[in-house]
């Protein structure tokens, strides 16, 4: 199934949502999930986010990892073969360890297999031999032109620039904006964080995880980290991404959509916007458009 709005003469897809999980309680994988959310402490499937997609004129979804194993990235591409509208998968690999190079070797064979997440903490390696190790493993990316998701905190982002400014082409997106501290309003720290990493010209940022990150719609709140995002990255380097279902603990998959366009810069143009909604996510992880295969 393909979701599509009108838009002159033809049908198109609005967005690409850039960064969606789905998982199943029973796999038990999912330690992090606490019993007493009763919002996530349940199955989230494609099935229960299907028609919201459909409603809100979504065209695809990356999907990204919520446990970080092999298993896990197995049941990512099975439901990936299963619904076309899941356009990538975004796994969890260790690339400290010995079985990297194996298991990376296998999953890039698989269509779907668009990126490799990364948590913050693999940056913060104390081991000079755990270091370099990374580095390796890194470089291999980048020669590669592979991409990989970087899930990094406001304060964990100097040891990722560090390891970044050693693989200057290797390409990378921040997600959930970096995790700034929003309602602490603590901005220029992360500012001159996320201004370094602009300068490493294969980076992006996804503009993810915005309800959560203010609890509800918020847009005032989010305003001025969005709009220095947006100066600084430009509409060439940002990825609209809902985080559905950890959404859900800030507002619904509408209130997502409508916050990321009420923090849209008024002086962009649509060009300008339809990069940021689609056009960047497709081209950063590698993927053929709705677009470029109808013009085929």
């Amino acid at each position: 199934m393909e979701f599509l709005v009108k838009k002159g003469a033809r049908e198109q897809s609005v967005y690409l949502d850039s960064h969606v999980h789905f998982w199943k309680l029973q796999r038990g994988e999912y330690s992090w999930i606490a019993p007493h959310n009763h919002i996530l402490f349940q199955d989230r499937l494609p099935s229960q986010l299907e028609p919201v997609l459909e409603a809100q004129g979504v065209g695809g979804v990356i999907l990204v990892e919520a446990a970080s194993t092999v298993e896990e990235i197995e049941y990512m591409l099975d439901l990936a073969e299963q619904y076309r509208w899941i356009k990538g998968v975004v796994g969890g690999l260790d690339l400290t360890q010995e079985s990297f190079e194996e298991h990376y070797s296998r999953f890039r064979t698989k269509r779907k297999f668009v990126g490799i997440r990364v948590n913050g903490v693999k940056f913060e390696q104390k081991s000079e031999q755990a270091r370099r190790l990374l580095l390796d493993r890194l470089a291999l990316l980048q020669r590669d032109q592979f991409p990989i998701d970087l899930l990094a905190r406001a304060h964990q982002l100097p040891a990722v620039l560090s390891c970044l400014n050693a693989v200057p082409r290797l390409k990378a997106v921040i997600n959930h904006l970096g995790v700034p501290l929003v309602k602490e309003l603590a901005m220029t720290a992360w500012m001159n964080d996320m201004r370094s990493i602009e300068a490493l010209p294969h980076t992006m940022v996804k503009l993810s995880g915005m309800l959560t990150q203010s609890g509800g719609y918020r847009p005032t709140m989010l305003r001025p980290y969005v709009q220095y995002l947006a100066r600084t990255f430009r509409s060439s380097r940002l990825l609209f991404g809902s985080d559905w279902p950890v959404a859900l603990q800030g507002g619904t998959y509408d209130e997502a959509i409508r916050l990321f366009e009420a923090l849209l810069p008024a002086e962009w143009d649509e060009t300008e916007r339809q990069a940021v909604r689609c056009r960047n996510g497709y081209r950063f992880y590698g993927i053929e458009s709705e677009e470029a295969a109808a013009s085929e």
